[in-house]
C-alpha cells in the first residue's frame, strides 16, 4: 500500500532512499537519475532523495566525496526537490546497537567522530555555492527541461494482477533493469527523457517519441492507446523479451496486434520457449536509420541466455538481421507516425551485463530513432560517459554536465549559437577550446 502510485495522491512527495551498487562505475552513476524519473513519473511527483549515502569504512574519503558530489549535482539535474546526506557526523558509540554487529554504520558522515571535515564536507560546501548561483536564475521556474521522450514502466511493476508473477518472481530491482537501462541510454546519448508509468499513458502529441523497453507483456488497453498515439504523429521504439536464463515467459505473449500495430507476424513454433541467443549477438543494418548507415554492423554480448522472438514483415519493412539473417528490426507506418519493434531485448542485456558497452553503439540506434522521430537534441556530449541536461530560458539555457566516467572529459556539441558562456559550478571547469555549432 505505500507503493507510489497508491500513495501520490495523499503525500506531499515522494522520498527514495537510495544506496546502490553496481559493477560498472559509469552505469552505477547514471541509475540515480534514472530511479528518479522513475518515481516522478514524468514529473509529475514531486520527488525527494531523502537518504543516500556510503561509509567511509567501505571506500576510500576522497572516492565517498566524489560520489557526494556526483549525486547531488544528478539529483539537480533530474529535477528533485531536495537532498538528505546520510549522515553528518561519525558515531562515537561503537559497542551500542546497531554498530556492534555493523560497524559500517559508524563512518557513513561527512564529519568525522573528531569533528573534523572529511572531504565529502568541501564537496557539500562547493555544490551549496554552485546551488545558489543557479537557484538566483529560477532553475525549475524560468529555466526548464523540455523532455520529448518518455519511457514507460510496466503495469507489473506497481500492481498486481492475476497470472501476472513477474514482479514477485525477479523482484523489484530486476523488473526495473530494463526500463532504467533505457533511461541511461538515452540520457547517455544527450537525448532528455522521463519515465512514465503504463496505467497513466495517455495518448498525446507532447511527446514525440514513446520507448517501450524489453517488454514481456503490455495492457490490452496500453497497446490501443500506443495505435491511437502513432496515428496522431507520435513514434514509438518496442524492444521484446521473451524470456533470459530462468526467468521464461512461456505462457505469455506480448501482443495481441503483432499485425495491426508492429507490422509483423509472430513465426515461434507451438510450445517454444523462443530462440535462444548467448555470446555475441551479431547484427547488420540493411536499410538506413537515422545516423546509422545501410551495411553497419553492431555486435552484443550477453553471458546470460536470452530468449526472443521470431518474427516476419507483413507490411514493416526489416532494418536489421542477425548473423542467421534473421529480421530482427523493423519500422512500420500507422498514420502519421511510425513503430520502430526491435525482437532482441537490448536495454536488458546492457543492464545485466557486468560491464555495459560505452563505445556508443547503443547510443547510435537510440540517436538514430530519435533523429526520424523529430527528437531535437540542443547540447550534445561526444562521450556517452558523460551526461548533458539542458534547462531552457527565453533567451539563454543552463547546461548541468557530469562525467560519470571520473575524470572523462569531452566536447559539448551545441546546436544553436552561443554568444557567451558563464561559469556557475563552484567545481566546474570552463569549456576549453572553440565554442562550435
Amino acid at each position: 500500500m505505500h507503493e507510489p502510485p497508491n500513495v501520490s495522491s495523499l503525500v506531499d512527495y515522494i522520498g527514495l532512499h537510495l544506496y546502490l551498487h553496481d559493477s560498472d562505475p559509469v552505469r552505477h552513476g547514471y541509475t540515480y537519475g534514472a530511479i528518479i524519473e522513475l518515481f516522478s513519473n514524468d514529473n509529475t511527483v514531486p520527488v525527494i532523495v531523502e537518504e543516500f549515502g556510503f561509509s567511509t569504512y567501505q571506500y576510500l574519503e576522497e572516492s565517498h566525496a566524489k560520489f557526494i558530489n556526483e549525486v547531488l549535482y544528478t539529483a539537480l539535474a533530474h529535477g528533485v526537490s531536495g537532498a538528505f546526506i546520510w549522515c553528518f557526523s561519525d558515531f562515537l558509540y561503537e559497542s551500542d546497537p546497531p554498530y556492534e554487529w555493523r560497524p559500517l554504520e559508524l563512518g557513513f558522515s561527512i564529519v568525522r567522530k573528531d569533528d573534523s571535515p572529511k572531504p565529502a564536507a568541501e564537496a557539500v560546501k562547493k555544490f551549496l555555492a554552485t546551488l545558489e548561483n543557479i537557484e538566483k536564475l529560477r532553475i525549475n521556474i524560468d529555466f526548464i527541461r523540455k523532455s520529448q521522450i518518455s519511457i514507460i514502466s510496466p503495469f507489473y511493476l506497481f500492481r498486481d494482477y492475476e497470472f501476472v508473477w513477474y514482479r514477485s518472481a525477479l523482484g523489484f530491482w530486476k523488473i526495473i533493469q530494463p526500463v532504467i537501462a533505457a533511461s541511461i541510454i538515452a540520457s547517455s546519448s544527450s537525448i532528455d527523457n522521463t519515465i512514465l508509468f503504463e496505467l497513466d499513458f495517455k495518448p498525446s502529441t507532447n511527446k514525440r517519441l514513446l520507448i517501450m523497453p524489453s517488454v514481456v507483456v503490455a495492457l490490452s488497453s496500453t497497446w490501443r492507446r500506443v495505435l491511437e498515439y502513432i496515428d496522431m504523429g507520435g513514434n514509438a521504439y518496442i524492444s521484446l523479451m521473451k524470456g533470459f536464463r530462468e526467468f521464461r515467459a512461456a505462457y505469455e505473449t506480448t501482443t495481441h496486434m503483432w499485425g495491426e500495430l508492429m507490422g509483423i507476424e509472430n513465426m515461434l513454433e507451438a510450445g517454444s520457449y523462443g530462440i535462444k541467443h548467448i555470446g555475441n549477438i551479431d547484427i547488420e543494418f540493411v536499410k538506413d536509420l537515422g545516423i546509422i548507415r545501410k551495411g553497419e554492423r553492431f555486435e552484443f554480448y550477453t553471458s546470460l541466455p536470452n530468449y526472443i522472438y521470431k518474427a516476419r514483415a507483413i507490411d514493416a519493412e526489416v532494418l536489421e538481421v542477425d548473423g542467421s539473417g534473421n529480421s530482427i528490426m523493423f519500422r512500420a507506418k500507422r498514420g502519421k507516425g511510425y513503430i520502430y519493434t526491435m525482437l532482441i531485448p537490448v536495454e536488458l542485456i546492457a543492464a545485466l551485463t557486468e560491464n555495459m558497452d560505452w563505445s556508443g553503439k547503443m547510443q547510435r540506434l537510440y540517436k538514430s530513432i530519435a533523429i526520424e522521430s523529430d527528437v531535437s537534441v540542443t547540447y550534445e556530449s561526444l562521450s556517452p560517459e558523460v551526461e548533458v541536461k539542458s534547462f531552457y530560458g527565453v533567451e539563454s539555457g543552463i547546461i548541468i554536465v557530469i562525467s560519470h566516467g571520473g575524470s572523462k572529459s569531452t566536447e559539448i556539441l551545441s546546436g544553436k549559437t552561443i554568444r557567451s558562456v558563464s561559469k556557475l559550478g563552484e567545481d566546474a571547469e570552463l569549456f576549453r577550446g572553440a565554442i562550435k555549432k
